[in-house]
């Protein structure tokens, strides 16, 4: 069988690809609900009855909006209960970001039971990374704390559409370990490109194409990757794989972010209402 695991893993990535750059692969599309979202707002719309018209199109999405904006991120002493006052709450442009978070979740799905697995396993880890994002934007006030939070929510969107193409293959070959290796080989490139399909800006296809280049360096002002790397590897410590990625104070990313006291040894030091807040946050991507 180990030898079986090479060539799944090349296989796999051949296939993937060819039919990528054929588009032949069918990759995870908008929400619909987002994209309506997204229309209005460009079209100039930015009353909240127009905005919540279309939020409403969709309840689930409805349900969650005013859900978030009675929680303990958003909420005031009084709580909404329509979406056009959620909307109100929030401001267009966050409930803008809100919406594209909230939405996403129906697009980590799989009906393998082999990889069902898998994917909860991707979007708990989706949701830290988002989370921890949040927090250290809101540190560093260059950066909008929602935006950073849907790079970190986003940055691994490819190895949806990986784990669903290694569905088709036959259950012999699909090793833990050669899964492992091709969401590996594809996750950078994958995950950039469904990106950009969305038409999303570049900050996030940078980020999720070098989200795991530990050691990048690319001169000039911050951007939403330093985040995104400082918050992976916070995430990583105590895992195996922490052997193999440099200490955080090791990172330009790190250096290059105002993060005032947060000093790490090897670990961020978060002040307990931050913490707070990162469970807040991971929270709301679960309402």
């Amino acid at each position: 069988m180990a030898s079986t695991i090479p060539n799944f893993k090349n296989q796999l990535a051949d296939r993937f690809l060819e039919d990528l750059e054929n588009d032949r692969l069918i990759l995870p599309s908008l929400p619909d609900v987002a994209m309506r979202v997204a229309r209005v707002l460009d079209n100039g719309v930015s009353d909240a009855d127009s905005i919540a018209e279309v939020i409403k199109t969709d309840p689930a999405i409805t349900i969650k909006l005013i859900k978030a904006a009675n929680s303990a991120m958003y909420g005031r002493c009084l709580p909404v209960e329509t979406c056009a006052a959620a909307v109100v709450r929030l401001g267009s442009a966050l409930t803008h970001k809100l919406v594209l978070s909230l939405s996403m979740r129906e697009l980590f799905t799989t009906e393998s039971p082999l990889l069902q697995q898998r994917m909860k396993a991707l979007w708990k880890h989706s949701t830290e990374i988002g989370a921890i994002c949040f927090v250290l934007a809101r540190r560093d006030t260059r950066f909008n704390p929602e935006q950073a939070m849907l790079v970190g929510l986003l940055h691994d969107i490819g190895v949806v559409a990986v784990l669903n193409y290694i569905d088709k293959f036959p259950v012999e070959v699909t090793q833990p370990e050669a899964i492992d290796d091709a969401v590996s080989a594809l996750r950078a490139r994958t995950s950039s490109m469904i990106l950009e399909k969305w038409r999303f800006p570049s900050e996030f296809t940078v980020a999720a194409f070098e989200a795991e280049d530990w050691m990048r360096d690319t001169g000039g002002i911050p951007d939403y990757c330093d985040l995104l790397v400082t918050a992976q590897l916070h995430s990583l410590l105590g895992m195996d794989r922490a052997q193999l990625t440099p200490m955080i104070n090791e990172t330009t990313a790190y250096t290059r972010l105002d993060l005032g006291d947060l000093m790490p040894d090897s670990s961020l030091k978060f002040r307990e209402d931050e913490r707070d807040k990162i469970g807040q946050a991971e929270s709301l991507l679960n309402i």
